[in-house]
């Protein structure tokens, strides 16, 4: 897999830019990288580190065996498990001004800082601000409008596109079902291509657009949802897809929908959700999704959802 991400991440626009930039010594200090796909983006700034220590991407060279090693002494990636904490960022202030002991350069690579504490971040507003000369910033973040204002502000925003032609980089096996979830990010279609369950998930995702009739089957539905918990986050971009195609369907715009294979079961149950209802239950997606960010419990969420997506569908006839 780091093979493909390694000539992904290399032909792709975005670090191609980085190289001209870093070759005409415009590159910026502090760079935050906006992707969904959490994986593909470490993956880069990985990459990018080895880029920023070598000047090139050479792949015998010991930065980039430390870096993928993760045994680098210049490169700092936080946090180290969980939320970036205040702890967290008084460290990369303090570190931020040791001098490097291997390269010429010190990196810190910062995940998901979208996640961190607001004390946290303010911490690293600064230094953020105004680097050392051999000091690089890379952050990550998956929901730009989570991060900070004046983090943004701060930073090269870059936003990471998503993979053309990305069927070529996939395992046959679950190849169209991962490829239409995945949405043209490689981190998810490699994830989804290898799970064993997916179909399992999506189906039982499905059955609540195509077979709820009554609230005496909530409990029902909900139960089965609960054995995938721990991808409760593919179950509601399931269902969010599925709405999002039922609302092509319904405005005769098949060709862009990305479940094809699912188009007889929406068909079947089209009539049963008008525009408004589909519009609706978008937004209670959403607020769901949002819920389970505050570390709601997953089963009152999903139980909640199912019944107020049945009380839309019949208010809305």
């Amino acid at each position: 897999m780091n093979d493909i991400l390694h000539d992904i991440v290399l032909s792709s626009n975005e670090f191609k830019m980085l190289e001209n930039e870093l070759k005409d010594g415009k590159m910026a200090k502090s760079i935050l990288l906006i992707s969904k796909d959490e994986k593909y983006s470490f993956y880069f700034a990985k990459l990018l580190s080895c880029l920023l220590f070598d000047r090139d991407i050479k792949d015998e060279s010991e930065n980039y065996i430390k870096v993928f090693s993760n045994s680098h002494p210049d490169l700092k990636i936080y946090p180290s498990k969980g939320k970036l904490l205040v702890q967290d960022s008084e460290d990369i202030v303090f570190e931020s001004a040791v001098k490097p002991i291997f390269a010429d350069k010190k990196i810190f690579i910062i995940n998901k800082i979208e996640e961190s504490m607001e004390a946290a971040q303010n911490k690293l507003l600064k230094t953020l601000e105004e680097p050392l000369p051999n000091v690089y910033f890379i952050l990550t973040t998956k929901v730009l409008s989570q991060v900070l204002p004046t983090i943004r502000s701060r930073c090269t925003k870059i936003e990471l596109g998503k993979i053309k032609d990305i069927e070529k980089y996939m395992p046959q096996q679950n190849k169209t079902l991962a490829l239409a979830l995945s949405d043209g990010y490689i981190g998810f279609a490699q994830k989804y291509a290898s799970m064993e369950n997916l179909d399992e998930i999506f189906n039982s995702t499905l059955d609540i657009v195509t077979k709820l009739k009554s609230s005496k089957n909530v409990l029902k539905f909900s139960t089965k949802l609960l054995a995938f918990e721990n991808e409760k986050e593919l179950i509601f971009e399931i269902l969010s897809l599925i709405f999002e195609d039922l609302l092509y369907l319904k405005n005769g715009k098949q060709n862009l929908m990305r479940l094809k294979t699912s188009i007889t079961q929406l068909e079947s149950v089209e009539r049963e959700y008008t525009v408004e209802a589909i519009i609706e239950i978008e937004k209670l997606i959403n607020k769901a999704m949002l819920e389970l960010s505050y570390n709601c419990n997953f089963n009152v969420v999903i139980e909640n959802l199912i019944l107020n997506i049945l009380e839309v569908k019949y208010l809305c006839k």
